[in-house]
């Protein structure tokens, strides 16, 4: 595929480095693109449903769930095992049906899980020693936390973060963080329990503008085990949740396990979607793109004394007036390319001389499929990445 750029020089005058913090280990990676499931590592399946008609990149499809009337389910999911991880981190493209109104209800619907190795390959995900939740009610994204399998049922109510590690994090035993205990209530003879963080606004609009539901969205979350010391829980688990490359909900100092649990480690992820009480509407949901990994590519930048460069990349996400700008110290050859977030090439945007001083180029990447990209600077043999959303 072809791309036009408009290149446009200007000046200014930084001196920094990007250096990437962290490495990503991508775990899995679904593109919806055929139905062999089964051979990409998929079980307790319901197969997938396979839209041609709308869908993001090149892949021709996406999963299709669509919810009847009264239904709760969509007849379609699955689940993977993942290699075991104290972090994991999610990524999709997502849209709904013009008429999406979810569940009507303060809670549901469900849409995708992990779970940890403390529990077994078949684990119903509502009742666990922990299951993580990234889905949105009534527009507003929201993530979660349950673990029932680890109440004190002779305990309920009480706060035993001081008294005891046999306790549970997300409800009926106080609260193990800075956050509010969560909910806790009977099921039958047992309590279940749930803790949410929620956006501050909604995200998923009726109206035709940057958060209509009916366009395709770039979803990221992220997970990460607290640590464990002296046999103690300690509350520096992380929690997050990105829209379209902003970052809406932000939970540092959470807790997700307890001191019972030193060996706990993300070990599945699960395509589940489920509205309890059943769907009020016939109404879909697309998904496409969807990756599973260790953690979210990211990138830090630090003041540089040997003479490299800052690249700015301005807005971001980008849009028709998007400028990328940088420093050259002496005339020298840049050249400019896009990855996408699997590192694959997707494009070169400028290759040639430059003159020394400050340069500004006018980014027209109309062409470009919503989503994450990597713009990275090859000069002088030196590399500059810089992320960026569509």
């Amino acid at each position: 595929m072809n791309y036009t750029y408009t290149i446009i020089l200007v000046f200014i005058f930084l001196f920094t480095l990007i250096i990437p913090l962290k490495s990503q280990t991508i775990f899995f990676h679904e593109s919806f693109n055929d139905e062999n499931f089964n051979a990409r590592g998929w079980y307790d399946l319901r197969p997938f449903i396979l839209d041609t008609t709308d869908f993001v990149g090149n892949s021709g499809s996406s999963a299709r769930f669509t919810f009847k009337q009264g239904a709760t389910t969509p007849l379609a999911g699955g689940r993977v095992l993942i290699t075991p991880s104290d972090e994991v981190y999610l990524s999709y493209q997502v849209k709904y049906s013009t008429n999406w109104v979810g569940s009507q209800k303060p809670y549901h619907p469900h849409e995708f899980n992990f779970t940890t190795n403390e529990d077994d390959k078949w684990v119903g995900p509502a009742y666990t020693h922990l299951t993580t939740y990234i889905e949105h009610n009534s527009g507003k994204p929201i993530l979660a936390i349950q673990d029932g399998d680890n109440v004190d049922e002779n305990n309920i109510g009480i706060d035993l973060r001081s008294i005891s590690e046999n306790r549970a994090v997300a409800g009926c035993n106080g609260s193990s963080d800075e956050y509010p205990a969560g909910d806790c209530y009977l099921n039958g003879a047992k309590h279940w329990n749930g803790k949410q963080w929620k956006a501050s606004k909604k995200y998923f609009s009726d109206s035709i503008g940057p958060y209509y539901k009916n366009d395709w969205h770039f979803i990221e979350a992220y997970f990460k085990l607290n640590s464990i010391q002296n046999g103690k829980s300690i509350p520096d688990g992380i929690i997050r949740y990105w829209y379209d490359g902003e970052l809406i909900i932000d939970a540092p100092n959470a807790a997700l396990r307890t001191g019972v649990f030193p060996d706990m480690k993300f070990n599945q992820f699960l395509v589940l979607p489920y509205i309890g009480d059943g769907s009020p509407v016939e109404q879909t949901m697309w998904v496409d793109e969807l990756t599973v990994a260790s953690s979210r590519p990211e990138t830090r930048v630090e003041e540089n004394k040997n003479d490299y460069t800052k690249m700015e990349i301005f807005p971001n996400p980008i849009d028709e007036t998007t400028v990328v700008r940088f420093y050259l110290n002496e005339r020298s050859h840049v050249t400019l390319k896009i990855y996408d977030v699997l590192g694959n090439e997707v494009s070169v945007l400028y290759s040639g001389m430059m003159d020394k001083g400050e340069n500004k180029l006018l980014m027209n990447t109309y062409l470009l499929v919503s989503g994450v990209y990597y713009l990275k600077s090859f000069i002088n043999n030196n590399t500059i990445s810089k992320l960026f959303v569509k």
